[in-house]
């Protein structure tokens, strides 16, 4: 079996966001020998894309599996484009109103006067709730996707398990009971934006790794409780994280380890939250990949969705290094769509890409 993996671009400007497409089985056969997942939308604009690149690549219309990976609108826009112009079998998305009646309440009735608290509930989670009300008119089946799930042809979710996303649900920035992640991160984040518009470069070769662990706190509860999956085709193995940070990453694995699927071995890495550097530190790449390899050997592949004008946080110089030192060739969309192909025909007017390079200079963005 062959496949396909192809990273829509998303963004203007510095603003990411993800929208990838799938197809897996025999690609030069009927549609029916083929499983067609979407992953995310992005935008509206990049909804719209993901719809045409399905029509116009893969030949159909229909959409086996369309997965929501978690809430913020940069992933959950654009799906509403894919739910409304394209046949979804399943839509696989958590559905948090369904495990705590705060959140219910807030979305659904219009007399509790907590307004801040509602609005901002409703403002995070409108897009996932709009995508659930198309699912239900279109009579599309949901499911939610804890670790366990599978589709029986190959993927199987790792993370998050049921007790970690209703831990983190409690902890979203929207719900009543818990501290504003965002505005108790603002300090920190006007000093991050202030040392870029002011940064220096620090030097790194092959063996002197920069890229630290990030605090507990780095990664908000939100991209904490995206799904984790992997895809096991043919003996290759895929894994897709959204924006997942290191917590997540750390749960998923110990997850699959308690059921004794192995994430050794991985051929194809979707990079979590466009390769911040928040999201991954030297801990959990080294349970992925290894240790740091003695050289420049690529025989794995790693994509990041990042808008053209994303850098340096989107991507991080030290995330796509690390990633380079245990062994993969490093591709970043920035304002193009790309394609990661496996035993796929060739498709007309696509060329090869170049991976990013391993960088001796890299932002000091501390």
């Amino acid at each position: 079996m062959g496949y396909e993996v192809d990273y829509i671009a998303v963004g203007e400007g510095e603003k990411s966001g993800d929208a990838i497409c799938l197809r897996y089985g025999n690609l030069a056969g009927p549609r029916e020998e083929q499983v067609v997942i979407t992953i995310d939308g992005g935008t509206i604009e990049s909804g719209d894309k993901v719809v045409e690149h399905v029509k116009a690549h893969y030949c159909t219309d229909s959409v086996d599996v369309a997965i929501l990976s978690h809430p913020d609108t940069d992933h959950a826009s654009g799906m509403r484009q894919i739910l409304e112009n394209l046949r979804v079998g399943m839509v696989a998305m958590h559905l948090p109103w369904d495990h705590s009646h705060a959140a219910k309440a807030l979305l659904e009735d219009s007399s509790i006067s907590t307004d801040s608290i509602r609005t901002k509930l409703r403002r995070n989670l409108s897009a996932a709730r709009e995508i659930e009300q198309i699912a239900k008119r279109k009579q599309i089946p949901i499911v939610e996707p804890f670790a366990g799930a599978t589709n029986n042809s190959g993927l199987v979710v790792l993370g998050p398990t049921k007790d970690y996303y209703r831990e983190m649900l409690c902890c979203f920035d929207c719900m009543p009971t818990t501290t504003n992640y965002a505005a108790s991160n603002t300090l920190a984040q006007i000093l991050r934006q202030f040392g870029q518009s002011a940064s220096k470069w620090i030097s790194e070769n092959w063996f002197t790794e920069t890229l630290k662990e990030p605090e507990p706190d780095a990664t908000s509860p939100e991209n904490n409780s995206s799904v984790i999956f992997m895809l096991q085709i043919d003996g290759q193995k895929l894994l897709f994280t959204g924006d997942a940070g290191v917590p997540a990453l750390h749960s998923a694995i110990d997850y699959a380890n308690s059921v004794r699927i192995s994430v050794g071995g991985i051929n194809f890495f979707d990079v979590p939250h466009h390769g911040s550097r928040r999201n991954l530190g030297p801990s959990i790449v080294n349970r992925l990949f290894g240790s740091i390899r003695t050289n420049d050997t690529k025989d794995w592949t790693a994509f990041i969705s990042a808008a053209k004008a994303g850098e340096p946080k989107h991507p991080n110089k030290r995330v796509t290094n690390a990633l380079r030192r245990r062994g993969a060739s490093v591709s970043v969309t920035a304002g193009r769509s790309i394609c990661f192909p496996f035993q796929a025909p060739p498709r007309a007017g696509w060329v090869s890409i170049e991976p990013i390079p391993f960088y001796t200079q890299v932002e000091d963005d501390e």
